[in-house]
């Protein structure tokens, strides 16, 4: 009777042990190394997640330093007005009349320059009194400051203006003499073309 017992026992005990047996492994084949290759997973999401959670940490809870104090910008004075430009100075009316004269006659000595004799002095005057002479007279008034063309000038007794009409008397007289001899000139040489031609074909009885 205790033998059949005993039996049974085993017989149970072998019918129990075979389905935990086989629980375990099938567990221990199919969901170990699952559940291992997501507690790996697992660890590397976690070692991955950390730095972020030190920096985020340290960016919401250590003090920021506070911000080098500013420094006032230097006050720059502003630039002291400009003077004002005097007006230009101008010529007279009758300085400007007398300074149009004096470049027509230089004009109509310069259209008969083919009547002048070979390098001829006079011909000569009159260029540089177009270019230079006459130019740089009318500057060196003009660049004195406005209203000294009225002040007397020193060992002289006289005012710059009349300093320049006198100047520009001087360019104007000579080229009236410069007019004359070239048509003194013309005369002579109508008289000796007459005496040539008295000479070659005798005196003309009047």
């Amino acid at each position: 009777m205790k033998l059949l017992v005993v039996s049974l026992i085993v017989v149970a005990l072998l019918v129990m042990a075979v389905p935990i047996w086989m629980a375990i492994a099938f567990t221990a084949e199919y969901v170990l190394p699952w559940a291992l290759i997501g507690l790996l997973v697992w660890s590397i999401y976690n070692l991955s997640q950390e730095p972020r959670r030190r920096r985020w940490n340290r960016v919401t809870w250590e003090p920021r330093p506070a911000p080098p104090p500013r420094r006032a910008a230097p006050v720059v004075p502003p630039p002291p007005p400009r003077p004002r430009p005097s007006p230009p100075a101008e010529l007279p009316i009758d300085v400007q009349v007398k300074v149009e004269q004096i470049r027509r006659k230089v004009e109509v000595l310069l259209g008969y320059a083919s009547r002048f004799p070979p390098f001829s002095k006079d011909l000569f005057l009159v260029q540089q009194t177009a270019s230079e002479y006459l130019p740089r007279t009318i500057d060196a008034y003009l660049a004195l400051p406005v209203g000294d063309g009225d002040r007397i000038l020193i060992g002289k007794g006289k005012t710059a203006l009349q300093e320049l009409k006198e100047q520009l008397d001087l360019l104007d007289s000579k080229l009236d003499d410069i007019a004359e001899d070239l048509q003194r000139r013309d005369v002579d040489r109508l008289l000796a073309n007459r005496r040539f031609l008295e000479e070659r074909f005798g005196r003309v009885r009047s």
